[in-house]
């Protein structure tokens, strides 16, 4: 537990209070949001550094709710699968999520080509293909004229 001033438990106290006031949870949240509190800690800040879409801190219990949800979810998947499941979550990629994605795309295909197919439109989507790969292989090509130096993006 970190030592602080009295000023500044004050007021991390009233806004706990004013965050009650406001925010709906259960009882294992209220104590684990008094425990962040109590040890120093703001309720809009959290342990993960995690950040909302503004690009501020996420609030302790919107963190503290979406580990819970990862920590409920590992609880129902074998080892191999929870491997799989947090690299997901860290953006890394593995065999077995690379084969999932995969049977996952060739099947909206799939049924891609079957709609295509019952409204006639495989012959205009075939000429749509063929016309955007010429388009990206005229870029490709006029890309790798270009000194390297130019390119905003390497």
């Amino acid at each position: 537990m970190k030592t602080i001033s009295k000023e500044k438990a004050a007021f991390l106290r009233k806004e706990l209070k004013e965050y009650e006031k406001v925010t709906e949870m259960t009882e294992v949240e209220r104590l684990a949001l008094h425990e962040w509190v109590a040890d120093g800690n703001s309720v809009h800040e959290n342990r993960s550094m995690a950040c909302n879409e503004g690009g501020g801190p996420s609030d302790f219990l919107d963190d503290y709710r979406y580990e819970e949800e990862i920590r409920q979810d590992l609880e129902q998947l074998t080892p191999k699968e929870q491997e799989n499941y947090l690299a997901r979550i860290r953006g890394e990629e593995t065999i077995d999520n690379l084969r999932e994605d995969l049977r996952e795309l060739s099947f909206k295909a799939n049924i891609y080509y079957r709609v295509l197919r019952k409204y006639g439109l495989i012959q205009e989507t075939e000429k749509l293909l063929q016309e955007t790969k010429e388009k990206s292989r005229a870029l490709s090509e006029c890309l790798a004229t270009q000194p390297v130096d130019e390119l905003p993006f390497q």
